[in-house]
């Protein structure tokens, strides 16, 4: 076995401060082995190691596969080309998802000296005359809802000595040379270390080598050639002033001082003291672009824009990195191997963020691995597939739609950056931060009712096969709306939502009588369309059409269509009731732009498609007409009450609404509203038969009720009903 050290000697590196990291790396790297005995043999027949699963890449990706299948009891080689402590080019920023990540591997102990972040600060539009707007993560540290900025060269050491310790074997400078395979199946690796070339035979080889992954091209898992990649630039400066806790972005670039606009942006990091990181991002490679040149301008701009970078001084050279975002989940794995990290295209297009996606690759991947394992099926790896699918929808076709369509991306975004209205915060929200930040103005469209759900109902698994549904409905037009109805990045909540509602109501009849999903996403669509038609009208900030106006035209009418081919296919019988329910939105939609109502939707607007809902859950199980009758009423009520709890949610911090209701008799009126169509939704539940959904049905609109009551609200809450 050819032994590889944990050292690397020589002149080590100077990090973002100017100082060698060594120090401050060395905390988080393995213990160094034993001295190695007599030199091993140089031929690779006489080197041969055999394990469970090769792991090519020790940076976050490839270090968290490493953990999680070293935990599951495998025997794991990780394999770096460098030598630790190594740096990389990167912004170092890990979002509240990619913290959370780092927790459960216990990394987040030897990152005591990483920068906390709380929130995300985007700056729209040409540059002098940038809009700014605060997204802002939640409360802190103590309930684990914040960021981080660490430093590669710390952070990819503190995650591979959690591999270690778990039971994984590192190798150093060990540059895979090429993948064996027999019959078409990967078995192997060969590499090339400090002592010579020797081969491992693996049963899994997990290719986590980056943006340029020589691995995925011999697998034939290449996508976008290495010439058209995007690039990425960035350099450290220290004495920068007035740095806080928030990341800083700008978009987007223009090419030149008077050229156009382009699929790139740039960013400014707070690293800790006066250090920051400072970076430009392409997305596509551009003949007309010098990605030096838009790094110059872009500091050039800080240095004007915001004071306290004026005496900046850049500590090191910039250092550039590929930009892979052509994410394609049936590109990620071949008889024997998958991709993870960068090497299978997961970075965030709108942000240029990969680290939280790196690490959530590498422990699905662990996942799908070990059961494969213990089947002895490691040639078909495709549910791997299947669960990056589910979990990075859209991520694909909105790197390809932000790169070739960006002048529309960024038109959409800038110009209706201000809006409030919520497909926009929606919009904002998916292209920007899909972890679930506050401040996108989307928080009540996701409502968490997990806990009022009755755990006999086994939904979550329905309501898997809805997300899907939507995806595959509206992905190729639209990409970045399939992350609009689901934006938990974990898939822990349960959003109160149409589907949700038609599978509950399904419950009161036979719910084996039909495919229920199909139907409940059509609902969702039905929805998001609602609250794209509510984004007609929006203004324009250059007298000129709104694009904000465009997209809602355009995205209202797809959704529309799509949800009404959705019931058509599976449920012909209720497609006209359907759209008559739709119809019925719409009027509501015209009545109050015709009486000047600024708001996205008022009660009576909303209540149609909740009431919608119900119904065709309801009908399409073959409910009784009473049953049907009472879950109508139900759902109109609910909608009406969702709505009012909206219009004075932000009260509850203090704040005030967008209707500029204030702390008077209107506000008043509007609880004693809230209260009195959530008494009437639960007594529209009366008719209905005992049990699980009637019970969860039950406890949303207590918790609504809950929920909504300010401190100086008497009223008591709606007793809890027993199961």
């Amino acid at each position: 076995m050819i032994e590889i050290g944990v050292r690397r000697p020589g002149a080590c590196m100077r990090g973002p401060s100017g100082r060698c990291p060594r120090s401050a790396a060395r905390a988080a790297l393995p213990a160094r082995p034993a001295r190695p005995g007599p030199p091993a043999p140089r031929s690779p027949a006489d080197a041969v190691r055999a394990v469970d699963v090769a792991v090519v890449g020790a940076g976050p990706a490839g270090a968290a596969a490493a953990y999680h299948l070293a935990r599951s009891g495998r025997t794991v080689a990780l394999l770096e080309r460098a030598a630790f402590p190594r740096d990389k080019s990167c912004g170092d920023a890990v979002t509240r998802a990619g913290v959370g990540l780092l927790e459960e591997m216990g990394v987040t102990e030897d990152l005591s000296a990483a920068r906390e972040i709380g929130a995300l600060r985007v700056s729209m539009g040409p540059a002098g005359s940038r809009r700014t707007r605060e997204f802002r993560y939640g409360t802190g540290a103590r309930d684990g809802r914040f960021g981080l900025v660490v430093t590669r060269a710390v952070l990819d050491a503190a995650i591979v000595r959690r591999a270690v310790r778990a039971g994984a074997r590192l190798y150093e400078r060990a540059d895979v040379r090429r993948l064996v395979k027999t019959e078409g199946v990967v078995t192997g690796i060969e590499f090339t270390g400090p002592r010579g070339p020797g081969t491992m035979r693996a049963r899994v080889v997990v290719a986590a080598d980056g943006a340029l992954s020589r691995i995925a091209r011999q697998a034939g898992l290449a996508g976008t050639s290495r010439t058209s990649l995007g690039r990425a630039l960035r350099a450290y400066f220290t004495g920068v002033d007035d740095l806080d806790d928030s990341l800083r972005l700008f978009m987007p670039l223009v090419g030149s001082p008077n050229g156009g606009v382009l699929p790139a942006y740039g960013w400014m990091f707070p690293v800790g003291g006066r250090v920051a990181n400072v970076g430009v991002g392409l997305l596509e490679r551009r003949s007309d672009v010098r990605l030096d040149d838009l790094f110059r301008r872009f500091v050039g701009e800080l240095r004007t824009s915001f004071p306290g970078f004026t005496d900046a001084r850049r500590t090191n050279p910039p250092r550039a990195a590929p930009l892979r975002v052509d994410f394609d989940p049936r590109r990620c794995w071949a008889p024997g191997i998958v991709l993870v990290g960068e090497a299978a295209g997961l970075v965030n297009p709108g942000t240029g963020e990969g680290i939280s996606f790196a690490l959530e690759s590498g422990k699905i991947a662990a996942g799908v691995i070990d059961d494969r394992l213990r089947a002895g099926r490691v040639e078909d790896l495709s549910g791997y597939a299947g669960l990056l699918s589910r979990r990075f929808s859209g991520y694909a076709e909105t790197g390809r739609f932000a790169a070739s369509r960006h002048r529309l991306a960024w038109n959409v975004l800038q110009d209706t950056f201000d809006s409030e209205k919520p497909i926009f915060a929606l919009v904002r929200h998916a292209a920007l931060a899909p972890d679930h930040m506050m401040g996108f103005g989307t928080a009540s469209l996701f409502e968490d009712v997990g806990a009022c759900l009755d755990d006999r109902l086994r939904l979550a698994p329905q309501l898997f096969e809805v997300d899907e549904i939507l995806a595959d409905t509206v992905r190729r037009e639209w990409p970045f709306l399939v992350r609009l109805q689901s934006l938990d990045p974990a898939g822990r909540t349960f959003a109160l939502r149409p589907a949700l509602l038609a599978l509950l109501a399904a419950q009161f009849g036979n719910a084996g009588r039909r495919r229920l999903a199909p139907l409940a996403a059509a609902t969702d669509l039905a929805n998001i369309a609602a609250l794209a038609q509510a984004g007609v009208g929006t203004e324009s900030r250059r007298n000129a059409p709104n694009w904000g106006t465009k997209f809602a035209i355009l995205a209202g009418d797809l959704l529309l269509t799509r949800a009404l081919e959705l019931c058509v296919g599976e449920s012909p019988d209720l497609t006209f009731r359907l759209a008559e329910i739709l119809e019925e939105a719409c009027r509501h939609r015209m009545r109050a732009l015709q009486v000047g109502r600024s708001t996205a939707a008022g009660p009576a607007e909303a209540a149609p498609l909740t009431a919608g809902a119900c119904e065709l859950g309801a009908m399409a199980t073959g409910s009784t007409v009473q049953t049907v009758d009472a879950l109508r009423a139900y759902g109109r009520n609910l909608g009406s009450l969702l709505q009012l709890r909206e219009d004075v949610r932000p009260h509850l911090s203090g704040a005030r609404d967008r209707r500029g209701l204030g702390e008077s008799d209107e506000l008043r009126q509007t609880y004693a509203h809230i209260e009195e169509f959530g008494r009437a939704a639960l007594a529209a539940l009366g008719p209905l038969s005992p049990g699980p959904a009637r019970h969860s049905l039950h406890e949303i609109v207590r918790h609504l009720l809950t929920t909504a009551r300010p401190p100086a609200f008497t009223s008591p809450p709606p007793p809890k009903e027993e199961r």
